[in-house]
């Protein structure tokens, strides 16, 4: 029996890859490769610009062209004794500018060559391509399910994790997101990624004290960035949201409890949450022939039931904000948001 894909495993859709996702990876590799080499780039221009006016200006050589590859031949080993100029003062100018060139050159090639053999190194590089991304700190069942969420809305992400043996990591590469492996308590780690470029951290690792020492750090790094911080206590979130001015952070506890008590009604209930204290509850609502609503547009049956009707499905997928002069029709399927009574009302067929 062939082994089940890795994103499917953790009951998740697979990954959504940007549009043009290869182009995007290999530019961003052939950015990182030009970042890590810039100042053996730097000191070659140097050598060769500087070499070649030296050279036609004092008129050893009667043009740039000729001066500039005298000076390459030099750099790439081409030039012999017999090529050296006259006076001495020229031959150790040419010797210093051999030196030089070499010495970019071999800088060079030794960290394109790291770059190359050292995963960690080439997704730090990688990684400090980005701009305007969003940091995810801790992939485990939450934090994969929020970076494929983030490329479905067609974010940059740059994960970060403790551990290099998570199931679905490859699989988060494939899709273009940088990781890099390493403790996201660790300042360096954080600035690794970029976060003092990001717009956005999200720290959901499985501790809440390490959520928050994170999203300190990130602050102090990045005043300007967006927090979003999963805690597990409410009480906990409430204060922490309080004491740290973190307007984004979401207790487990607190987000899972009204669906799990919306569930056990015989209420038909989709999704459920909280907001500003009154629980809301997202619900499919097919209207069957004889419903007391068929007639009615959507209008009328939101502000007689109090709800709001968000969606209605089509054969092209959800239409979003449908007419509110529609009236409704035997077999149509709508999304509703509201609160239990109205939700038990629409699903009253009688």
């Amino acid at each position: 029996m062939n082994a089940r894909p890795q994103w499917a495993q953790v009951g998740q859709r697979r990954p959504t890859r940007p549009r043009w996702w290869r182009l995007q990876a290999t530019i961003r590799i052939v950015a990182a490769a030009l970042r890590k080499v810039r100042w053996s780039l730097l000191i070659l221009a140097v050598v060769l610009i500087g070499g070649t006016l030296l050279f036609w200006l004092t008129g050893v050589y009667a043009s740039p062209l000729r001066a500039l590859l005298y000076v390459l031949n030099l750099i790439t080993l081409q030039a012999g004794p017999d090529d050296l100029p006259e006076p001495l003062l020229f031959q150790l100018t040419s010797g210093a500018i051999l030196l030089g060139g070499v010495i970019a050159l071999a800088g060079g090639a030794a960290r394109v060559v790291q770059l190359i053999s050292d995963p960690r190194e080439r997704e730090v590089a990688i990684a400090s391509t980005f701009r305007d991304h969003i940091i995810v700190c801790g992939i485990g069942r939450v934090g994969y399910r929020v970076i494929n969420e983030l490329l479905t809305f067609g974010e940059a992400v740059v994960g970060v994790n403790q551990r290099e043996d998570e199931e679905w990591l490859d699989q988060l590469r494939r899709s273009g997101v940088a990781l890099i492996i390493g403790d996201a308590r660790r300042k360096q780690t954080l600035i690794e990624a970029g976060v003092e470029r990001a717009s956005a951290i999200v720290a959901c690792t499985s501790d809440e004290l390490t959520n928050l020492d994170i999203a300190l750090d990130a602050r102090e790094l990045n005043p300007g960035i967006k927090v979003v911080l999963r805690m597990f206590d409410a009480k906990l979130a409430q204060n922490v949201s309080k004491g740290f001015n973190i307007k984004t952070v979401f207790s487990v506890s607190a987000l899972a409890a009204p669906a799990f008590a919306a569930a056990a009604t015989r209420t038909q209930v989709d999704y459920s949450f909280k907001l500003e204290g009154q629980l809301l509850n997202v619900s499919t609502v097919t209207f069957q022939p004889g419903s007391p609503f068929i007639g009615k547009t959507l209008e009328q049956i939101e502000d007689e039931l109090q709800c709001a009707i968000i969606g209605k499905w089509s054969d092209d997928g959800m239409q979003m904000r449908p007419e509110r002069s529609r009236a409704v029709q035997a077999g149509e399927r709508y999304y509703v948001v509201g609160d239990l009574k109205a939700i038990r009302a629409l699903h009253d067929d009688r």
